[in-house]
């Protein structure tokens, strides 16, 4: 479990850092940051998704996951939760439910997320978790200076996630095939450029409806590999 405190300690400073530089830098500095995020994690997006084998499945996935998801309405209620914990904490900041999405979903979506938790919780072996801190802080500093105290609240949803997948890392292992790992990581690409494309305003993805797509394409691999 130390590798993923960690990790919630590196979001909590740099939500604190981003809050702090937020609060001297100019819109038009803020606009800049957003701007450089967004391709960063273009970059990242397309990394991840070009990693995949079975581009046909990704496809399903995305598209299926979508129509369930929008069903669900999986967006409206994280958005409703964010504004629940935002008026708690009264931070009067519109963006405070968006951010706390965007973050969520950059901070649990990914190899290094599942991976380094189940390395944490069968051998103790906390350096995935370690690095990915790393890169979480950063971003969460960014996210920070961009779109507000919002992120605070993916350190706990990051945290509650990693911890459930340490605790149940021998169970995880088991079902988890590298096939899976490497075509939820492709799929987990395509929503990174969504929250990609919001950030830049390039088009409105409602990105937290697209996760069922992370479920499905696991079911799709497992099928696969029965058949």
């Amino acid at each position: 479990m130390l590798g993923n405190i960690i990790n919630v300690a590196a979001i909590l400073l740099g939500c604190l850092a981003g809050r702090v530089l937020g609060g001297k830098l100019k819109e038009s500095y803020r606009d800049a940051a957003v701007k450089a995020g967004g391709l960063c994690l273009v970059v990242l997006g397309l990394q991840m998704a070009l990693g995949g084998q079975e581009f046909i499945l990704i496809l399903l996935s995305v598209v299926l996951g979508s129509v369930i998801g929008e069903s669900l309405h999986i967006d409206s209620a994280m958005e409703s939760f964010g504004k629940r914990v935002e008026d708690r904490l009264s931070a009067g900041n519109d963006g405070f439910s968006k951010a706390f999405i965007y973050s969520t979903l950059l901070f649990c979506i990914g190899p290094m997320s599942i991976l380094g938790s189940i390395a944490g919780g069968l051998r103790g072996e906390h350096g995935i978790l370690i690095t990915k801190a790393v890169l979480d802080g950063i971003f969460a500093a960014i996210l920070t200076v961009t779109m507000g105290i919002g992120v605070l609240g993916s350190a706990v949803t990051t945290g509650v996630y990693q911890g459930a997948i340490v605790l149940s890392a021998r169970w995880a292992e088991q079902f988890l095939t590298e096939a899976m790992i490497t075509e939820m990581t492709a799929t987990g690409g395509i929503l990174i450029l969504a929250i990609a494309m919001n950030m830049l305003n390039l088009k409105e993805f409602k990105t937290a409806n697209m996760l069922p797509a992370l479920l499905l394409i696991c079911l799709f691999v497992a099928l696969g590999q029965i058949f």
